[in-house]
């Protein structure tokens, strides 16, 4: 196999040391050397901007430069390439500011031959590698909390996509990163994008021709590497994607599972060869494509580096813990939301219950007090309910009380307004800020809609279908005073609407 050329820059305005040093790596049978020399700094910076070099020879005594200085000028213009001094100056002090500055090693002329020199060259440039791939991974490392600690931020699901596709895209520095959400039959949908706003509105027109998922998914089995095409040319089977202007594409399928507590488990599978057999049989039971993470190169083919799928699968894997966490915290919301509603409503008619009835009048009283505005009540009664149900029997009887409460919720438009059921057959109405006469217009659409609905009672004393006994109360709260005051002129309205022959409203 050809190896390539080992590419070194001489800096030196001495010719004959120059050449000597050009002699004595040739005699260490360094076939394939590039060796460039030039003399001055400035023409090394030069160079250094159309070029790069596996290694740099600098001797510190030059026409436009010395000591120190042209090594921080050297390394500044090329900081990943080894930097080996060669000079003449004999001096402790200098090779350890050498060193410091940024120096592999420090030579004296005349006191090593091809061997060392090309030994020192050799470990110069795997030092300055291991430092380079050290520093890397910190600053991935450290780029890596950033990231997660944004997508941590949030327990919402979309907005933990959406940071995870935008962070994804800066970080590869690519046109347009997407998650697509699998579904069943290869259908599915793009549930998330970060792109070019300049480009995105084409790409959007252009994506249903240009991505077939439903190919994607069956290509991909069971156990499914990551993807990375440097060509989409090569892959037209699955990507029409030449003509859309993508040229390269890198995808990370997300695999779902379940596990023993059936809580959604999400994982990406290694691509790394070698792994261990526990890790794959954990990975193996994930047999079912949750999604996609894509993304796309638009502008050039692109080669996509190990280490940046490396970096994006440990990205992922924690992406898909906070997806689990984000779904989870949306079932404990839901559960949480069930319980609220179960502490606040009827069972039966799904209208509050007595507990949350006291609770809003006691609030409402309180508030209407300080504003010194109205506050009515309704209490109203199912006439002859006990012989409905003796005739029609309970399951009818609670259909009734459900249609009754439905009518109520349907007569009260406002959001302030709460319809409660205050007992057995009696619901009640709370109408905040309202006077005697509006409380008296709710209470007729009330009886009206009753009426419209006209559900058979044939046991009633006062017709033939189901009618309501309705009290009214209207009051300006007293802070001096509890709720208590127009609950009671209420229900005496109540009762002289009952004594007065039913199927009629009065109001106190």
């Amino acid at each position: 196999m050809k190896l390539n050329p080992l590419k070194i820059l001489l800096i030196e305005d001495n010719i004959a040391d120059a050449d000597w040093i050009g002699e004595i790596l040739v005699e260490e049978h360094i076939a394939e050397l590039d060796l460039k020399h030039v003399k001055r700094v400035k023409d090394a910076l030069d160079t250094l901007y159309q070029d790069n070099f596996d290694a740099i020879l600098l001797d510190l005594s030059l026409p436009d430069s010395q000591g120190i200085d042209s090594i921080a000028q050297v390394k500044k213009r090329a900081p990943e390439s080894p930097i080996v001094v060669l000079t003449s100056l004999n001096d402790r002090d200098m090779a350890i500011q050498s060193v410091r500055q940024g120096a592999q090693d420090y030579l004296i002329k005349g006191r090593f031959e091809g061997e060392l020199l090309f030994r020192s060259i050799r470990y110069a440039i795997e030092r300055q590698r291991t430092e380079a791939a050290l520093r890397q991974q910190a600053e991935r490392e450290k780029l890596m909390g950033k990231m997660l600690e944004r997508i941590r931020q949030s327990l919402d699901l979309k907005e933990i996509l959406q940071t995870t596709v935008a962070e994804v895209r800066q970080f590869l520095q690519t046109d347009r990163v997407l998650i697509y959400r699998c579904q069943a039959e290869g259908l599915g949908e793009i549930v998330v994008e970060s792109s070019d706003p300049e480009k995105s509105n084409s790409w959007n027109r252009q994506l249903s021709s240009a991505l077939n998922f439903g190919k994607l998914n069956l290509s991909l089995s069971d156990w499914c590497p990551v993807c990375a095409i440097e060509d989409t040319n090569r892959e037209e089977d699955i990507y029409l994607l030449a003509q859309h202007q993508i040229k390269a594409i890198l995808t990370l399928p997300i695999w779902q599972s379940q596990s023993l507590n059936q809580h959604p488990q999400y994982c990406l599978l290694p691509t790394e060869e070698g792994e261990s057999n526990s890790r794959q049989s954990v990975t193996s039971t994930a047999n079912r494509l949750w999604g996609v993470l894509v993304a796309h190169n638009c502008s050039t083919t692109r080669k996509w580096q190990e280490w940046e799928i490396a970096f994006l699968q440990k990205l992922a894997t924690q992406v898909t813990l906070a997806i689990q966490q984000s779904e989870l915290y949306t079932q404990l919301q839901k559960a949480n939301q069930q319980l609220r509603q179960l502490a606040i409503l009827d069972g039966l008619t799904g209208v509050a219950n007595r507990r949350y009835f006291d609770r809003i009048l006691n609030k409402e009283w309180q508030r209407l007090a300080r504003e010194q505005k109205p506050l009515s009540l309704l209490l109203c009664d199912i006439d002859y309910f006990k012989d409905y149900n003796d005739t029609y029997g309970h399951p009818s009887g609670d259909r009734c009380l459900k249609q009754v409460a439905a009518v109520l919720k349907q007569a009260t438009k406002r959001a302030a307004d709460l319809v409660a059921r205050y007992g057995g057959e009696e619901f009640a109405v709370i109408l905040p800020d309202t006077n005697a006469r509006g409380a008296l217009f709710v209470a007729n659409a009330i009886r009206q809609k009753l009426q419209q609905l006209q559900l058979p009672h044939c046991k009633s004393a006062v017709s033939q279908y189901v009618t309501l006994s309705i009290g009214i109360a209207t009051k300006i709260p007293n802070p001096n005073q509890t709720p208590s005051t127009l609950i009671k002129r209420a229900d005496d309205a109540l009762y002289r609407a009952k004594k007065e022959g039913r199927d009629r409203l009065v109001q106190d």
